[in-house]
């Protein structure tokens, strides 16, 4: 009789990054969840192939310098490894560098495929909240920007249908930029898009300092992915 081999477990882990941390790339981070998943003793299943790799996975990378409380990863555990996804939880966040807080690990449900949006908060300390109602009229209409193709070419695209919504506010420093951006796919929006399109049309000086949160990810009715 052929014995059934253990199912592998697809889980996915939500977590915060944010303090000096925010200044590591992507590919130094994905390491040190590669660390973490080892010095916790958790085995990570690895792909088929030439180039066997971790089955680990990010939903959206954050820019160097973004913070987030919303971040996403799926991975998948060894085939046969059991641990409560608490304990694992736990057992992953005493091996997480300062910065990284493991909010949840739960079973994977909806792909990441399906965030359509994104919210941010951008502190703008140099702006003085007078500048506001120009901001906004900047951000009105048309917003072409120059970028490269996938040939190295630079082309016009005009990235106002990726900002879902936005607004400014004063504060007690400066002025707050909340903003509901595209997430899905090709038509990803970065807020320092935004911020540059700010900048060319309002002059560098209001937005040379700022500080990037991600608040949120959302399906594209607008309820929350996570």
């Amino acid at each position: 009789m052929n014995q059934e081999l253990p199912a592998a477990r697809a889980l996915r882990c939500r977590f915060e990054k944010c303090g000096p941390i925010r200044y590591i790339s992507h590919l130094d981070l994905t390491r040190a969840f590669h660390r973490a998943f080892a010095r916790a003793g958790i085995p990570l299943k690895f792909s088929e192939g030439f180039s066997p790799h971790p089955k680990f996975a990010f939903a959206l990378p954050l820019s160097v310098g973004t913070e987030s409380v919303v971040e996403l990863a799926d991975f998948t555990l060894k085939p046969g490894f059991e641990m409560d996804t608490e304990a694992l939880r736990e057992a992953l966040q005493a091996q997480m560098p300062a910065g990284i807080r493991l909010r949840s690990v739960t079973e994977q449900e909806e792909k990441f495929s399906r965030i359509a949006f994104a919210t941010y908060r951008v502190r703008l300390p140099k702006m003085d909240p007078s500048g506001i109602p120009a901001a906004r009229e900047a951000l009105k209409g048309s917003l072409v920007i120059q970028k490269k193709n996938k040939k190295g070419k630079l082309v016009e695209k005009d990235i106002s249908a990726g900002i879902r919504s936005f607004d400014f506010e004063p504060c007690e420093e400066g002025v707050v930029l909340n903003a509901c951006l595209s997430a899905a796919g090709e038509s990803y929006l970065k807020p320092e898009t935004v911020l540059e399109v700010l900048s060319n049309r309002l002059g560098e000086a209001p937005f040379a300092e700022r500080g990037i949160l991600r608040t949120g990810v959302f399906f594209e009715d607008m309820t929350p992915f996570c």
